[in-house]
């Protein structure tokens, strides 16, 4: 799949200073019913006013006739979108909505998936990981979310327990900060089981490795909302913060976990929203959610020299800088080494990028902090939605699954094997990096200022 985005042609059409939206904070969100996701042709200056009202676009397609965007929506906020001009229709696949489709997944019980809470669950997994794992494994309690629940992580080396953390380079990977996106869970939590598979099998390479670099993975980290999306929500993207305080959770409450760190937070209503019932509400404040503190905290201790974020869906490997176009950073060389581009990409069928150009704006974003503040440097895969259509709900199919985790395999690895020499990385499209460059050697980054520094 591919979106093809031009975010500076809408800048100026998306109002600089957004207020409270009747239109989102008011249609879906109070017995609106239940999200399902649905696409809409529309104009540029359509998409403009989609940004101004707090929608989150999933999805952009441009066409000969116009732009088609995908959106996730509640009845009712459909229809005000059509009183404005717009006709959302809902997206079909083999002639269902997403939702009859998750619907069908949950009747009969997953063969994959698992929640946070129940029996044998991803808590549960990552208690038992440690326990059956001690000389590589510690389980670390990084938090707690409004509802109570522990945000964890698990830390593989070899002397786990004895070894300080983040006294050996380290790499995080972390994954569904959007409760929705289950597939990143579960590619997470399948390199977590990988590593501690092969060193049981005594890798020799991956016993090096665990010798010399910690490993750390946090599945879910943001557990309420992942949890809300087996027990009532299936297409729920944010935490559990109840915005309005009444008391009950529905569409229009939550922060956006990625959209709340404190680089470049609120820096404008583009990349993140003001707009509480948004599906990019930024939250009151930088760092104000569980969520953000419990991640950088841990990105603030260990300071880790790499950090993979997976999220889903599209088919993108992304990286710093995300909160304006057109803006690499220093570390440009070793990205693209390490990343490839849409030629040949580190992921296959993947479009990897600037955040920011490949895929679209975005403010008080993860990576974007683990680089410009921690010195992290680290990237957003957008994972496989597992079918054409498919979106958010990946299918509940192992042999889908695993493919996708199988994919994603190979950078996973180079990251974990590059931590100790970043400068020098152990790239999967044996690309190399220079000391020192004046025009990057990635073609797709000609024109950028940031990459192009020769001058007569």
């Amino acid at each position: 799949m591919r979106r093809i985005v031009a975010i500076s042609v809408f800048v100026s059409m998306v109002t600089a200073v957004l207020v409270a939206s009747p239109s989102l904070a008011d249609s879906g969100g109070r017995g609106g019913g239940g999200l399902d996701a649905y696409s809409a042709l529309v104009t540029p200056s359509q998409i403009g006013e989609l940004a101004r009202l707090g929608h989150d676009v999933a999805e952009q397609r441009a066409g000969a006739n116009g732009t088609t965007v995908d959106l996730v929506l509640s009845p009712s906020q459909r229809d005000d979108l059509v009183k404005k001009g717009i006709n959302p229709q809902l997206k079909k696949v083999k002639g269902k909505t997403l939702k009859q489709l998750a619907a069908e997944d949950a009747v009969n019980g997953y063969t994959v998936w698992r929640s946070y809470d129940e029996p044998g669950g991803i808590r549960d997994q990552m208690y038992a990981i440690a326990a059956n794992n001690p000389s590589i494994a510690k389980l670390v309690k990084l938090g707690t979310t409004i509802q109570g629940r522990e945000i964890l992580a698990v830390k593989l080396t070899q002397g786990a327990r004895g070894q300080k953390d983040g006294s050996r380079p380290a790499v995080l990977y972390s994954a569904t900060q959007h409760a929705r996106e289950w597939i990143a869970t579960e590619v997470d939590r399948r390199l977590m089981n990988w590593y501690v598979d092969q060193w049981r099998a005594n890798d020799k390479d991956v016993k090096k490795l665990l010798q010399s670099t910690e490993l750390w993975f946090m599945p879910v980290a943001n557990p309420d909302g992942y949890q809300y999306t087996f027990s009532t929500e299936r297409l729920w993207r944010k935490n559990l913060r109840d915005n309005d305080g009444n008391g009950q959770i529905s569409v229009g409450d939550g922060v956006d976990p990625n959209r709340n760190f404190p680089n470049h937070w609120g820096y404008d209503n583009e990349g993140s929203s003001a707009i509480p019932s948004s599906e990019t509400y930024r939250g009151t404040a930088p760092s104000s959610e569980a969520e953000t503190k419990a991640m950088k905290g841990l990105l603030d201790r260990v300071k880790f020299t790499f950090q993979v974020n997976y999220h889903s869906n599209g088919q993108w490997l992304l990286y710093p800088e995300g909160w304006q176009i057109g803006t690499a950073t220093a570390d440009d060389p070793i990205y693209y080494a390490m990343s490839g581009n849409l030629d040949k990409p580190a992921i296959k069928d993947f479009h990897p990028g600037l955040s920011s150009d490949v895929l679209y704006v975005t403010n008080g974003e993860t990576t974007d902090y683990a680089h410009a503040s921690r010195g992290t440097l680290a990237w957003t895969p957008e994972l496989s939605p597992g079918c054409d259509g498919c979106g958010f709900v990946f299918p509940d199919d192992p042999a889908l699954v695993q493919a996708e985790f199988e994919r994603n395999l190979p950078f996973a690895r180079s990251v974990a094997d590059s931590a100790t020499h970043p400068d020098n990385p152990s790239s999967v499209v044996e690309l190399t990096t220079k000391p020192f460059y004046l025009e990057s050697e990635d073609p797709y980054k000609r024109g950028i200022p940031g990459t192009q520094m020769t001058f007569k």
